[in-house]
């Protein structure tokens, strides 16, 4: 059992990580750092920490593991603060959506000599909620939570978040931060800045009211991630910039394919978008 985990970051992800340990009793205490302080004050009434504190350095004790779920451009300045941890921890990890970016943001904080520990992570799970009040503790039941260690991690740090992610029911895999950033520029970043985009269009529209009063159950299905945290998706956007432009321009192309089409008139084309689309489609959801 690992006998202290400190959370930075006490929200929807950092929050329900801390639920899946303690429903599972991983670890001996919970420590949740969080620049706000009702949100730590929320966390210990919903027991799902035992301590909480609003900065690194008001934190009376160095943990085992150390969480960081903040939003990606924020993690440099978590960086600077846990300098005096860092050859102290057994172990450390985030949970953002791109992961190059945080390996360079560690790189210009820590000597090779010191970054052994850090194991960068991202679990594929969330909510449109945010805010520890939405955290449940089955949350990454049966989801993917991608590791992509670096050179420098060491084989204990990786066996470790291995673990924790293990524990509260993930599947945990491997991959080089590039592979990461471009998958998920296609898989996630991009349909989320989609839906976002249609939202805003629509809601720029004459007829708002009218609009999103009609709208059917397929409008609800493609729109439901433009709820999501709206600072937290432009901070992930910019920060996997290079990889989201490439799968916009993949997009731009296949989106210009189906347009041409609708202006000539010609439905073999609509119909072989479509075609295409469904096959893939159902290939995914079979798999």
């Amino acid at each position: 059992m690992v006998k202290t985990i400190c959370v930075i970051g006490v929200g929807l992800i950092g929050g329900s990580l801390a639920y899946g340990l303690r429903k599972h009793h991983w670890c001996e205490s919970i420590i949740g750092i969080d620049a706000q302080q009702h949100a730590i004050n929320e966390a210990i009434r919903l027991n799902v920490i035992d301590a909480g504190y609003t900065s690194v350095d008001d934190c009376p004790v160095i943990p085992d593991i150390v969480v960081i779920a903040v939003p990606v451009l924020k993690i440099a300045n978590i960086f600077q603060q846990l300098k005096p941890w860092m050859n102290k921890c057994k172990a450390m990890t985030d949970v953002s959506s791109t992961k190059q970016s945080v390996i360079d943001d560690f790189n210009q904080v820590f000597p090779e000599q010191l970054s052994n520990c850090f194991v960068p992570g991202h679990p594929i799970a969330g909510r449109e909620q945010s805010g520890v009040h939405a955290a449940i503790d089955n949350l990454f039941g049966n989801k993917k939570v991608i590791l992509t260690p670096t050179q420098q991690t060491s084989d204990d740090s990786l066996k470790l978040i291995t673990d924790m992610w293990e524990q509260v029911g993930a599947n945990v895999e491997q991959l080089s931060s590039q592979d990461h950033d471009q998958i998920l520029a296609a898989t996630s970043h991009l349909p989320h800045a989609l839906a976002f985009s249609l939202v805003h269009c629509l809601s720029t529209q004459s007829h708002t009211q009218e609009i999103f009063r009609y709208a059917a159950g397929g409008f609800a299905d493609f729109t439901r991630i433009a709820s999501s945290d709206p600072a937290i998706w432009r901070d992930i956007c910019l920060a996997n910039r290079e990889a989201l432009l490439r799968a916009l321009s993949h997009f731009d192309t296949s989106l210009q394919q189906f347009r041409s089409g609708l202006e000539a008139g010609d439905g073999s084309i609509l119909e072989e978008v479509f075609v295409d689309a469904k096959n893939a489609r159902d290939r995914y959801t079979d798999s």
